[in-house]
């Protein structure tokens, strides 16, 4: 059930650069019970097994299970297909012909395919005449390997679109912007860092730096990457690990952790910090700890 609105919102993001799901949304994914309820009637049998409450026998609560995942498919189909329609009217609304509309278009039409192939094999297998023999046939081959397919050519399509688009988008912005921007963008940049220190929200994002700036998103993203070779987030990850290195060695830090003293450099999680850390430096935090406090 949580497939379909992943997918509007997915496309609502692309489409709309800054936008982020919010408790609002909430609402979207309360149709997942319907994918909840077998387990629920699994825990329960167990449950009550334990406790001598329910007569051990699991044939009725396992026929139950299997009706109830034949009938609920239902909903799930209908739900990808209301949302998969919704995704693409988002897209015709907000029609344009750069790479990345017309890989969503795409994307929206390949799982429209899925649903069709999906929909007649999901027709005869809710006749219970049809059932099993259908079953005993061919099994869930029919979805399955479409399902396989379209993941696969998601994953690849998606990775070369995106990274044929951003390259391009940098040559496009850069192209249209004098040498002196680009050294007033990286003076404003540095600034924003060294003297605002506005690496240290931990949810600092594209977004946020570019209306600080007063520089469109692309302007930016075109400046670091060409000129400093580093994409955003590498860019304000090492003024972070920057700070790790300064603050772990002040005496006044002594009773911080070091995923504390990461916390307070911007990060805001201890894995990210641990993976960045080892990528820029080629050492562990504590290594390295030890290694300026020993």
């Amino acid at each position: 059930m949580p497939v379909g609105p992943l997918i509007f919102f997915y496309t609502r993001a692309i489409i709309t650069p800054g936008w982020r799901i919010d408790k609002t949304h909430r609402r979207h994914f309360y149709p997942t019970i319907i994918d909840l309820v077998p387990y629920l009637a699994a825990i329960i049998y167990l449950i009550g097994y334990f406790l001598k409450m329910i007569t051990p026998n699991p044939a009725p609560w396992a026929l139950f299970i299997d009706n109830y995942n034949t009938y609920a498919d239902i909903p799930r189909w209908l739900s990808i297909s209301v949302y998969l329609y919704a995704s693409y009217r988002l897209i015709q609304v907000n029609s344009g012909q750069n790479s990345t509309y017309k890989w969503l278009r795409s994307f929206i039409l390949a799982f429209a395919l899925f649903q069709f192939v999906w929909l007649c094999f999901m027709i005869p297998y809710l006749i219970p005449r049809y059932n099993t023999p259908l079953l005993e046939q061919v099994g869930w081959y029919p979805v399955m390997i479409p399902m396989v397919v379209l993941i696969y050519w998601m994953g690849i399509k998606g990775f070369l679109v995106f990274k044929t688009g951003d390259k391009n988008a940098y040559k496009r912005t850069l192209a249209r912007i004098t040498s002196d921007e680009v050294s007033q963008t990286l003076v404003l940049l540095t600034r924003l860092m060294e003297e605002e220190h506005l690496y240290l929200k931990p949810d600092l994002n594209l977004e946020m730096v570019s209306k600080h700036i007063q520089l469109p998103p692309k302007t930016v993203s075109a400046v670091l990457n060409n000129q400093l070779q580093l994409s955003f987030n590498q860019w304000v990850n090492g003024y972070r690990v920057a700070a790790f290195k300064q603050r772990v060695v002040q005496a006044n830090c002594g009773h911080l952790t070091l995923a504390g003293v990461a916390l307070e450099c911007g990060f805001n999680s201890q894995a990210s910090f641990q993976r960045v850390f080892k990528q820029l430096t080629g050492m562990v935090p504590s290594e390295y700890r030890d290694s300026v406090t020993s």
